[in-house]
């Protein structure tokens, strides 16, 4: 596996197969090596993908030592555990808005403390710093197809959403 640097512009997404849930995992395992705290992961892909079986192997590469205590965080958003680090493991699925989100409280620790790992994370829509975008696929089977991508985002980092009020004036800002 290509090892997983930080720089602020998006390099070219790396490939990779996972034939089985014990490869993803595997795989999240060897991508915690390399992330920088604080940091975040953003995992895409439809329901039944893998990205629960992915966030476990990332934990356990974080130090947790439980593995069994990771699991998807669809009712109660936030899972916290502890490794070498804060393990934040954020579900999106259920947030419908920019305000669900703020009820959350993903603003009080993405990107500030910790490793942030953020299930459906093309929720997210403000852009962050330190992020690595994993995008699972179907490939058939128990096959995986993952695209990597490092830092994604635009760079910049905005430690809260912004309120709609902010966000139409500087749409207005970029169009003038």
């Amino acid at each position: 596996m290509k090892r997983l640097g930080h720089r602020s512009k998006p390099e070219a997404p790396t490939w990779l197969i996972s034939r089985s849930p014990e490869e993803t995992h595997d795989l999240g395992f060897q991508i915690a090596q390399d992330l920088r705290v604080p940091g975040v992961v953003l995992l895409r892909g439809a329901l039944g993908t893998g990205k629960t079986t992915l966030a476990r192997g990332i934990a356990c590469g974080l130090g947790l030592g439980d593995p069994t205590v990771v699991s998807s965080p669809s009712f109660t958003l936030v899972n916290t555990y502890q490794g070498r680090c804060p393990i934040y493991h954020v579900d999106l699925y259920r947030v419908q808005s920019e305000r669900d989100l703020e009820t959350v409280g993903v603003d009080e620790f993405l990107g500030e403390r910790g490793i942030t790992i953020v299930e459906w994370g093309e929720r997210i829509t403000f852009p962050l710093r330190n992020d690595i975008v994993v995008e699972l696929e179907d490939a058939g089977g128990e096959m995986r197809r993952l695209r990597i991508i490092k830092g994604s985002s635009s760079g910049k980092k905005i430690s809260r959403p912004a309120s709609k009020d902010s966000v139409s004036s500087r749409n207005r800002r970029q169009r003038k």
